[in-house]
């Protein structure tokens, strides 16, 4: 995972690289300059007038005392769109632009979710024996106090 997460650092900067010098070739230097600038501008807008939304669903929801688990992947996808707006480049503003989508938004959060509910789901089956009631050994027993030992007991001090 480590060495996943050091390839794409050096990959995404390499392939902005290249994809702003193909723009810049074809709508020249200054143009695609100004077209990164403009798509930070109008990505930020988007952003804050999406994550009010986000917001304001967020606050019914806790309201209605639901879990607002939904708003909280929403504003999540939303930090991350608003980050890679920040970063110039088009890759970035492409991947944040679906990103701004929330029916997108909202498949990649029950994607996410359902991964996280099957690794979490996974372990508690290799950690826990007794889900099944075929797994593991029983031992059954009675239990029953003496009194008279209960007497010695409390008696010493």
């Amino acid at each position: 995972m480590p060495f996943l997460i050091l390839i794409i650092l050096l990959a995404v900067p390499y392939l902005e690289f290249l994809v702003f010098l193909e723009v810049g070739e074809a709508i020249g230097g200054f143009q695609a300059l100004m077209l990164t600038i403009a798509t930070a501008f109008i990505g930020i807008y988007l952003i804050r007038q999406q994550g009010l939304v986000v917001l304001n669903r967020m606050h019914e929801t806790l309201q209605r005392g639901e879990s607002p688990v939904e708003n909280i992947l929403h504003g999540f996808f939303l930090l991350i769109a608003g980050l890679f707006f920040l970063l110039p480049g088009f890759i970035t503003d492409s991947v944040a632009l679906f990103l701004t989508i929330p029916p997108f938004r909202t498949i990649l959060g029950k994607l996410i979710l359902n991964n996280i509910n099957d690794i979490f789901y996974k372990k508690s089956q290799k950690t826990n024996h007794y889900n099944s009631p075929h797994e593991g050994i029983i031992i059954e027993g009675d239990y029953k106090e003496d009194p008279d030992n209960q007497k010695n007991i409390n008696h010493k001090k």
